[in-house]
């Protein structure tokens, strides 16, 4: 192709057609301009597909790690309603002015007293996207305000959950605990219970009607209340930004 316009060239200026060879020029020049955005345009196309794949790619990698966290923290989410559950019928049997409860079956909605709700946040494909700013290709930025707030509300809860463990080592539990021995006392079946730290029905009645146990054993349930509501918090950011994220993965152009 090239030795086909270069003949022609030559020809138009072998006859000094000074005219025709001018129109030629440009002619020539306009075809390599074209070229030229062609090849850009190709190269930019390219390149954008190349990001969308990428994109996609980080898209479905930032799905299946909130799927995944999702799923942990909903069950840690069913156990707290549940310790919380037990926990408010405990108090409300032992805030009765007599207990109208077996002392076994009381203790056995005791679990609230030592359970933890074990939870830690944990998305290290998006720390390491936002570390290093792909996660800016995604388009819709509520995306971003939605984990700021994931993340906020796990802030939260570790800061909760710090107050919480002062007050379990340090604060009324820990007194409580230094009067009773094991806080398991209250949840556990005195055959399982170390001899020397066994209670009769008598001291465990009084124990129980004490203001103090009463406002301990609250204190330990309005912390996995408060814990709860965080771990919602997070749970609920996370299923809209899967919603988003799958929004913006279905409008991509591959």
């Amino acid at each position: 192709m090239i030795k086909f316009f270069r003949k022609i060239r030559y020809d138009l200026m072998g006859k000094n057609n000074a005219g025709k060879y001018l129109k030629y020029a440009i002619g020539e020049i306009v075809l390599v301009v074209i070229g030229i955005l062609i090849a850009l345009s190709l190269n930019n196309w390219n390149e954008s597909r190349k990001n969308e794949i990428i994109k996609q790619q980080l898209i479905e990698d930032l799905i299946v790690e909130l799927q995944s966290s999702r799923v942990i923290i909903n069950d840690a989410i069913a156990l707290g309603d549940s310790l919380i559950a037990d926990g408010q019928l405990y108090l409300k049997h032992i805030g009765s002015r007599e207990l109208t409860i077996q002392i076994d079956s009381l203790k056995k909605l005791g679990d609230f007293i030592t359970y933890g709700i074990p939870y830690d946040l944990n998305l290290p494909i998006y720390e390491d996207s936002k570390s290093s700013g792909r996660l800016s290709m995604i388009n819709n930025k509520k995306v971003l305000i939605l984990y700021a707030e994931i993340m906020s509300a796990d802030i939260g809860g570790t800061i909760h959950r710090k107050i919480s463990n002062d007050m379990y080592y340090n604060g009324s539990d820990w007194e409580l605990r230094k009067e009773i021995g094991l806080n398991e006392i209250l949840s556990t079946p005195n055959e399982m219970i170390p001899e020397r730290f066994r209670l009769t029905e008598k001291d465990f009645l009084e124990i129980l009607a004490r203001p103090s146990t009463f406002a301990t054993l609250n204190n330990s349930l309005q912390m996995k209340v408060v814990r709860i509501k965080y771990m919602n918090r997070i749970s609920n950011g996370m299923t809209e930004v899967i919603g988003l994220l799958e929004e913006e993965k279905n409008n991509l152009k591959l």
